[in-house]
């Protein structure tokens, strides 16, 4: 397997990748709703997330342009900014396949006296040319737990469970999967574990 990791600027960093490189991107990006995180549910917060001032619909381009033919890019998102990333992928050239929900098992936080408790975050997935699943086809209501408060090392830690049933539906083993946005690295263990090539982008 080729593992690289880079802590520096993910669009800085795919211009250097060679077009058509990558089998599978899964973004993580800043949703642009200036979130902060309590850690653990007690008094101390994880810091800001940076750039996340604005939907982070910027890679996308390169992200296009690194994409195998017949790829696929996941991109993480909320309801509310939902449209800015459909956008981004449009105007990138990306063809929006499926809207995924995914079940976290338990509802956070928000506002608690106006607003239904939520407990899923969406998944967009979209393609550049003729993708075919390797395997069955996978249903766009993914039922998985979230990671737990007490142990999370970023505030928008996603379980490695959740990246391996993305990665196992989308690519085969030798394949190469990017995240331009690594943040606890999960991605990265899922992809190892399942032999997949790995290149990941982090700037903090």
């Amino acid at each position: 397997m080729d593992i690289n990791i880079h802590n520096m600027d993910c669009i800085r960093g795919m211009m250097d990748l060679k077009i058509g490189s990558v089998d599978l991107i899964i973004a993580d990006p800043p949703y642009g709703i200036d979130y902060q995180s309590c850690r653990g549910g007690g008094p101390k917060r994880f810091p800001v997330i940076a750039n996340d001032g604005r939907p982070f619909i910027w890679f996308l381009y390169e992200a296009y342009r690194v994409l195998d033919e017949r790829g696929g890019i996941f991109i993480f998102c909320r309801e509310d900014v939902m449209k800015e990333f459909e956008f981004g992928l449009n105007i990138a050239g990306f063809q929006i396949k499926s809207h995924i929900v995914w079940n976290k098992m338990h509802h956070g936080m928000g506002d608690l006296k106006s607003s239904f408790a939520p407990t899923h975050e969406m998944i967009l997935f979209a393609t550049k040319g003729k993708f075919v699943f390797p395997t069955k086809r996978p249903k766009d209501v993914i039922d998985m737990k979230r990671v737990s408060a007490n142990k999370l090392i970023h505030p928008n830690e996603k379980p490695v469970e959740l990246f391996e049933y993305l990665i196992e539906h989308t690519t085969t083993k030798g394949q190469t999967i990017l995240d331009p946005f690594m943040g606890s690295g999960n991605s990265g263990a899922a992809a190892i574990g399942l032999e997949r090539n790995y290149i990941g982008y982090e700037i903090d």
